[in-house]
């Protein structure tokens, strides 16, 4: 009788929070209620999403081998895997897998899961199998490369030696979530694996489950009262389709909403006046970028490269739309990790911005069609440098819109977007940024934002690169990183960073234990309300 009368509670409290934004009433004390935009949430795969609301979804409805502190996120601590070795050549990894551990269909946990999921997300190839196959992992190599010895043991053997915090943190990273091959066996389709049934389901043994999900909607996840850690403090879990900042900004002041996402920098400085709300800002591994495609006549020129760099208002914006998204750097290595600086020489300057381009043969200007993404606080950015560009008679043709997918075939003139890796070392920015193999555009290359953008990376980069990708000894990999920051700065590389991005939610002040993460892992079993 008790359970159903939760049920037709839980239910009731549902459908008002799916009502439109006119309720006043507080969220109930044992739910987290959570406004998003989730109209780039396109699925709920965790090897196939590449995406911030999507990524946090999946982190509490799966477990991984390795689990990253949000206040210790260089230091892996046992997960799923309750300890390892490592062999004398470094090549070989053993994992012991916690015993007790059951998924959400009552499932026991084994290591032939763990063995199942990460051939999965490597043999299916999509986006995060890059966490994998980077190492070397390949569809033709990973059967015996990762093995399940027995039912509490699993074998990592990497084809060349790599840094082993390297494995370690990408053991930790969503893509790399462990799934019931059990349950999975019978929803494949056409040898999908189970793909499509994961879109909108899942197989997992995280601390929550999912009970529904209506695209642009509403999501709802519930508590597994089985969890091996103990069943959560927030019953329920809701996440509403809320893409309005106002709205947003609304909800959260009336105690409608929890935790507000994606507002803009005015609503965030609105709320953070009001006393009633704490305002987070996680540091990301990525950046605000502009990408100069190096196909172009005008736009490879490195004198042309460097004019953008005295175009953006660093300060101006600082101050403004990027207060609570981003922090100033235009080195390449995030801060906080090695081989970070703090070095800054570029600035607004008009005069030093002309006299660039005369240098270059383009004293009278020129005109370039601009595509920025339009959403807070990218699209403000681009409409700066669209403003200060036009003072030296750069004339861009802003267009907003999805066109992501223009970057990636490299049919673009000028792009500006941000981006956000997840593995917290210098490695994980780099490889994208600072690494190009083939420049061809056969190559397809299109996990590469430096492909992307046609550069073809100084020689001198990419090979200290993969050295210090290498490197085991932890003193020579700082010196070398310090040396790739130095030398990308002073490149006129193709892909200009501006800020370091930096994630901003609005949290009510008796929500305690919601704490952004870094790598997009943000954790709701550790949430309690209360004063």
């Amino acid at each position: 009788m008790l359970r159903r009368h939760f049920l037709t509670l839980a239910c009731a409290v549902a459908i008002a929070i799916a009502a439109p934004y006119t309720a006043t009433a507080a969220t109930p004390p044992d739910q987290l209620v959570i406004a998003v935009n989730m109209s780039s949430m396109r699925g709920l795969d965790p090897h196939e999403l590449n995406q911030f609301e999507s990524a946090e979804v999946v982190a509490n409805l799966y477990e991984r081998l390795i689990v990253l502190p949000a206040d210790k996120i260089n230091e892996p601590q046992p997960g799923l895997a309750e300890s390892w070795t490592i062999s004398e050549d470094g090549k070989t990894f053993t994992f012991k897998i916690r015993s007790g551990v059951t998924f959400h269909s009552g499932n026991a946990l084994t290591a032939k899961d763990v063995e199942w999921s990460l051939r999965r997300l490597v043999k299916l190839g999509l986006a995060p199998s890059t966490d994998l196959r980077q190492w070397g992992f390949s569809a033709d190599n990973v059967d015996s490369l990762i093995r399940a010895t027995d039912d509490q043991t699993l074998v990592l053997e990497t084809p060349e030696v790599w840094n082993a915090d390297l494995i370690l943190l990408s053991l930790a990273s969503f893509s790399t979530s462990i799934l019931d091959s059990t349950f999975l066996a019978d929803k494949a389709k056409n040898d999908d694996m189970g793909r499509e049934f994961l879109q909108t389901a899942d197989a997992g043994s995280g601390p929550y489950s999912l009970r529904s999900w209506r695209a642009n909607e509403l999501l709802i996840a519930e508590a597994y009262a089985d969890y091996w850690q103990g069943e959560p403090a927030m019953r329920r879990v809701i996440l509403r389709h809320l893409p309005e900042s106002s709205a947003q900004r609304l909800q959260i002041e009336a105690g409608d909403m929890d935790v507000a996402t994606r507002l803009s920098s005015t609503d965030l400085s609105a709320l953070e006046a009001g006393g009633n709300v704490q305002i987070q800002k996680t540091p990301g591994f990525g950046f605000y970028y502009l990408a100069l495609n190096q196909k172009d006549e005008i736009l490879s020129n490195p004198k042309i490269r460097e004019a953008f760099r005295y175009l953006i208002d660093y300060d101006g914006l600082s101050s403004t739309v990027m207060k609570y998204y981003g922090i100033k750097q235009q080195t390449i290595i995030p801060g906080g990790l090695a081989g970070a600086s703090t070095e800054n020489p570029y600035k607004l300057d008009i005069d030093k911005a002309k006299q660039l381009l005369a240098e270059a043969g383009y004293a009278d200007g020129f005109s370039k069609i601009y595509f920025a993404t339009p959403v807070t606080p990218e699209y403000e950015v681009a409409q700066s440098l669209q403003a200060n560009a036009a003072k030296v008679g750069i004339k861009l043709d802003l267009q907003g819109g999805d066109h992501i997918g223009k970057f990636r075939e490299r049919a673009f003139e000028i792009f500006s977007a941000r981006s956000g890796e997840r593995l917290p070392d210098p490695h994980a920015v780099l490889a994208s940024y600072a690494t190009n193999a083939n420049n061809a555009d056969d190559a397809k290359l299109t996990g590469l934002l430096a492909w992307r953008s046609a550069w073809d990376v100084p020689k001198e980069i990419q090979d200290m690169v993969l050295a210090a990708a290498h490197e085991t000894d932890k003193a020579k990999r700082n010196d070398l990183y310090a040396k790739i920051n130095k030398v990308y700065l002073e490149s006129s590389p193709a892909l200009i960073t501006s800020f370091q991005r930096t994630d901003a939610k609005a949290v009510r002040n008796d929500v305690k234990g919601y704490t952004g993460h870094s790598t997009w892992l943000t954790r709701w079993d550790t949430v309690t309300k209360g004063d």
